[in-house]
């Protein structure tokens, strides 16, 4: 089945009501220069997990540089904001920073969303992934599921995927579209990190990935904190190049400011803290809007500090995080 056959069955009057309001939101909003809002979100992000088994050295959970107060986030909390988020969000993105299998409440968290209605959507290392987590995944009514894979063979897999295991991705994969056969869901997408050392290899790994049961694969660019690994890893495709080398030397960014981001006009994005961030790249949650637990997040959606965050957005005061954004 299709991405598109699966978000129709999460489709409601007033869901899609939403997103003409959404869309008109957008355009109200670039026409004046200020936040005009008519819409609930979309999309949720919730992190279910703030911890990683593996230490990959470009994520900040892998080198131990974030700090919840919850590494995880209790299904009773979970329950608490998604009674909070509007009826119309019906696209949720069950991981941010962390690793969400690491939780062992996840397919009780999957089973909540889809039960609403949801498209639910999980992204992972496949560590923990065997047949049975497989078949669990499939009967909690898991829409999507997103398997790293940044290498076509075992030596060039590890040069990123700092202690992961090669073969249990490869074998994940196959589990995943063993188990789905009679569930038609989730749809399987094996995502790459395009770098210097693997670039040659993206023709390899799609045969392999779709040979073994993945429904897409996708090439992304990967984000870079450090300078130094950014020169010696970028990839030569100008594509998958986020930086580059200006004429002093130092890695910038290639994309430019965006004069409207529509992520700040359709999806909220929660921590395992339960604090609403202003979008995905705010990894470090340095600018806090409110607390999913403690209210809900409809109305945090609208509250004037995110108000005021996209009208100084449209007014061209761009935060630290957008300077890295793709």
């Amino acid at each position: 089945m299709t991405e598109f056959r699966l978000l129709l069955s999460s489709f409601s009057l007033s869901r899609v009501f939403n997103l003409f309001e959404y869309r008109l939101s957008t355009v109200l909003s670039r026409i004046f220069r200020r936040a005009v809002l008519f819409n609930q979100p979309w999309a949720a992000t919730i992190e279910p997990s703030a911890v990683c088994q593996l230490s990959c050295p470009e994520c900040p959970v892998g080198m131990k540089e974030i700090s919840r107060k919850n590494n995880i986030l209790s299904t009773e909390n979970f329950s608490k904001i998604l009674d909070g988020l509007s009826k119309k969000t019906f696209w949720l993105n069950l991981y941010f920073q962390g690793e969400p299998l690491l939780d062992k409440d996840i397919f009780a968290k999957i089973k909540l969303a889809s039960m609403r209605g949801m498209f639910v959507s999980v992204s992972t290392n496949a560590m923990a992934i065997d047949k049975q987590t497989a078949e669990e995944l499939c009967n909690a009514g898991l829409s999507k599921i997103i398997l790293s894979l940044d290498g076509a063979d075992e030596e060039t897999y590890l040069k990123y995927r700092t202690g992961g295991d090669f073969q249990k991705v490869l074998d994940a994969i196959s589990f995943l579209h063993d188990a789905k056969i009679n569930h038609k869901h989730p749809l399987i997408e094996v995502q790459m990190l395009i770098f210097s050392f693997n670039e040659n290899q993206k023709d390899k790994l799609r045969k392999t990935a779709l040979n073994l049961g993945a429904d897409k694969v996708v090439f992304k660019s990967p984000q870079f904190y450090d300078a130094e690994n950014a020169a010696t890893n970028l990839s030569s495709e100008k594509k998958y190049q986020r930086y580059k080398k200006n004429n002093s030397g130092k890695i910038q960014l290639t994309t430019k400011y965006r004069s409207f981001c529509k992520r700040l006009w359709n999806t909220i994005v929660i921590n395992s803290d339960g604090d609403v961030v202003v979008c995905c790249f705010d990894k470090f949650s340095k600018y806090k809007l409110g607390n999913a637990i403690d209210q809900p997040a409809s109305r945090i959606w609208n509250n004037v500090d995110f108000i005021k965050f996209r009208n100084d957005f449209l007014k061209g005061k761009r935060k630290d995080i957008c300077g890295n954004c793709e």
